[in-house]
């Protein structure tokens, strides 16, 4: 049909079709997208995830209508985690770790990018145990977010879908939280009940109270964004022995106050 070497067929969607193509020695993921401005804005945003997490952008035809890529060797993420029953903290934490520097790197570019669609659906895990993210067509400027409505419910942010609410930066921060309770639990979180410690009370509370916080339906009580989210999950994956007590006694503390209805509020907000 395009003219390879090899054309297999792995996906449809809305916008068109994915293949595995080869040319020469080299194989590549080639989108067909038949919308012009779908398949002009997802290059856009290709080329601007300069970053380990996310497919290296190639080539495009827009008399063909499709979008050459990096091609990801792999098993969908969500599949793994069905498998596995969920992972246990230390792997969860390395994964946890690589998606946040690769949304806060993004939300951290020159117009600031909204991903709007993380979920395990969109991750790849290699078989070198490093992970990806694909997909990058539900992903928009920060400030033309409102313009358009895009995600998945039960693991998008409820502003995503929602008419008339204001999408941020913490948008991708509540849908990380989802993420987050599914790598730990093997289960998708069912409305906003995302305490792993009720599934598991071996999970550390510092980790909980990081899904908690990106996980609240209003986003004044979630953490601003995926820096911040970043941070917070390098401190407690680096902290010495002595650190992390302190840090779980804290977090305790400051989950009894939640459980309690006392509010959490954070002062800083990057989008303010």
């Amino acid at each position: 049909m395009f003219g390879f070497d090899e054309e297999i067929l792995i996906g449809s969607g809305a916008f068109g079709n994915v293949y595995r193509v080869k040319r020469g020695d080299e194989y590549l993921a080639l989108k067909e997208i038949r919308d012009p401005a779908a398949r002009n804005r997802e290059i856009t945003f290709l080329k601007a995830a300069d970053h380990p997490l996310f497919p290296k952008y190639v080539d495009a035809s827009d008399e063909q209508g499709y979008i050459l890529e990096e091609y990801i060797w792999g098993s969908p993420f969500d599949e793994c985690i069905e498998r596995r029953g969920g992972f246990a903290q230390p792997e969860c934490m390395r994964f946890a770790i690589a998606v946040a520097d690769g949304i806060a790197f993004l939300q951290q570019s020159d117009k600031s990018i909204i991903f709007r669609d993380l979920k395990a659906e969109n991750l790849i895990l290699q078989p070198d145990g490093e992970i990806r993210l694909c997909d990058l067509g539900a992903a928009v400027y920060l400030d033309d977010a409102d313009a358009s409505r895009a995600g998945t419910r039960g693991a998008s942010a409820p502003e995503q879908l929602e008419n008339g609410m204001h999408q941020g930066l913490y948008s991708d921060v509540y849908a990380f939280g989802k993420l987050m309770y599914h790598m730990l639990t093997g289960r998708k979180a069912e409305g906003s009940d995302v305490s792993v410690r009720k599934v598991n009370p071996s999970y550390s509370a510092s980790l909980e109270l990081v899904i908690r916080q990106c996980c609240d339906p209003d986003p004044e009580k979630r953490i601003p964004d995926m820096y911040g989210v970043l941070q917070r999950l390098v401190d407690i994956a680096t902290c010495s022995p002595r650190e992390y007590g302190k840090l779980e006694k804290n977090a305790e503390n400051v989950l009894a106050g939640m459980d309690e209805g006392a509010p959490v509020r954070f002062k800083r907000n990057v989008q303010s």
